[in-house]
């Protein structure tokens, strides 16, 4: 199951990253389908958060979710072995909760393709089905055990004694 995240991650890097590249460096560079709605939709005002190109947070949200797919694999057991329980919790439930908001925030510019622009961009709606593949490939991977402790209350420690909580 792995290999396929990691497939669709790279896959969402290169999306991501072309269309970074397009948005600050060479918009002239686009290379549109048939539907012609690219350029629409890179130009729009929702193409941007804060003068920054929504594909640029893609790509970084793609890059987390690869580094994050690295240390899951077998190859990162030593540096596993070195982190922290609280991270190698996080390390579990960080690519759902990753894809998760990727998969709403692509929701959204999707309807803003269909309703508010009408024109569509199809670089943008592989991206959008590479995240919702992603998603669903979380979704099928999850089980309890990712989420076990996730919100419990740890023990805080001061110089190796407990100090938090104090009545357990």
């Amino acid at each position: 199951m792995i290999a396929y995240k990691l497939f669709l991650t790279i896959t969402g890097i290169v999306i991501s990253g072309y269309l970074s590249y397009v948005a600050l460096f060479n918009s002239t560079a686009l290379a549109c389908g048939a539907t012609g709605g690219c350029h629409t939709v890179q130009d729009s005002t929702y193409s941007e958060i804060a003068e920054i190109p929504i594909s640029v947070f893609g790509f970084a949200m793609y890059g987390t979710l690869l580094i994050v797919y690295i240390l899951q694999t077998n190859q990162a057991n030593s540096l596993r072995d070195k982190i922290s329980a609280n991270l190698r919790q996080g390390i579990r439930i960080w690519p759902f909760l990753i894809a998760l908001a990727g998969t709403i925030y692509s929701a959204y510019l999707t309807g803003i393709e269909a309703f508010v622009l009408e024109a569509w961009c199809l670089w943008c709606a592989a991206s959008a089905v590479t995240i919702w593949l992603i998603f669903i490939l979380e979704c099928i991977t999850l089980n309890k055990k990712s989420f076990s402790g996730w919100w419990e209350r740890n023990d805080l420690y001061f110089n190796r004694r407990k100090i938090w909580p104090l009545n357990r």
